[in-house]
């Protein structure tokens, strides 16, 4: 195999690095903002990749947006006015936009080139949602966007962000000061979510998020599911001021996306929403991570 296909290399974690087979590349650029490529792998088949780490395969893309959006979805009930910052894949507002009672969709994507070569080459991935008459794309730099927004403007706040690299476009997302930020833009009853890097290959970047995103909100739930693209138990952080998502049983969830919801999810449910937050619970047990508040001009990276 090793002479029929070129190799993609990734960083996973300190002192652990991946190769992917390729068949063939169809986009590898350098944009104003981060390296991007499209490639097809043999093991995950077409995927996206910036700055060197897989971002969306299709192979389990819905694993990680339904993970993403859904809880924090559920946790609020009824969002109507819903922002996005990153996701230029599109996946991230497709699930958004499967909720029959979100009126608008805001997607704040700083890198232009990110949304085209994505809409061309992976289509699968935002499914239509570019063309849904209640979202707005906007190309600008999350946080400055999100701070111009008057203060109770959003239902739910998605980040969908690259990790918090050296150099990447994205720290300005991971601060105390951004979280708080995000606090003053919920209205009542808001929800606020963020993926947060990985549980078992990052756990200092990891923890240190979750209680950074605690010093902003009152009610914080840490969730971890394993991607198999990530070669990784991935981790996201769901945070508000009132409900949180472990007062819903699995009984409840599955209702509200069987009212609310169109069409069939093809991971998230009750179960796996009660799993999620289980299986965060046991491996922050098990590595027992220490932590940093993180503010602007002191992040936490990750190789």
């Amino acid at each position: 195999m090793s002479e029929e296909y070129l190799w993609l290399s990734e960083n996973v974690a300190e002192g652990l690095r991946e190769y992917y087979a390729v068949r063939e590349v169809l986009v590898r650029a350098r944009t104003r903002y981060q390296d991007v490529s499209v490639v097809d792998t043999v093991p995950f088949g077409r995927c996206l990749v910036i700055d060197g780490k897989l971002q969306s395969s299709l192979l389990d893309e819905h694993v990680y947006h339904e993970t993403l959006v859904h809880p924090a979805m559920v946790t609020h009930g009824s969002p109507e006015r819903v922002l996005v910052i990153g996701g230029g894949e599109g996946a991230t507002a497709r699930e958004v936009l499967r909720w029959r009672t979100v009126r608008e969709l805001t997607m704040v994507e700083i890198d232009e080139e990110v949304v085209g070569f994505c809409r061309k080459h992976m289509p699968e991935l935002s499914a239509g949602a570019f063309d849904d008459d209640r979202m707005r794309l906007v190309i600008a730099e999350g946080r400055s966007y999100l701070e111009g927004s008057p203060d109770g403007s959003f239902d739910v706040i998605v980040v969908d962000a690259t990790d918090p690299t050296e150099g990447a476009a994205s720290l300005p997302l991971y601060s105390q000061e951004f979280y708080r930020t995000a606090s003053r833009k919920l209205r009542e009853g808001g929800v606020f979510v963020t993926q947060a890097t990985s549980v078992v290959h990052n756990p200092f970047a990891f923890r240190s998020i979750m209680e950074t995103v605690r010093t902003a909100f009152r009610n914080v739930t840490p969730l971890a599911v394993f991607v198999v693209s990530f070669s990784s138990v991935w981790g996201f952080v769901v945070a508000s001021d009132s409900r949180s998502p472990e007062s819903l049983s699995p009984d409840e969830v599955d209702r509200l996306i069987g009212e609310r919801v169109s069409g069939r999810l093809r991971f998230y449910s009750g179960a796996i929403h009660r799993a999620l937050i289980e299986l965060a619970k046991r491996y922050l047990d098990l590595s027992k991570p220490e932590f940093r508040i993180i503010r602007d001009g002191e992040p936490v990276l990750i190789p």
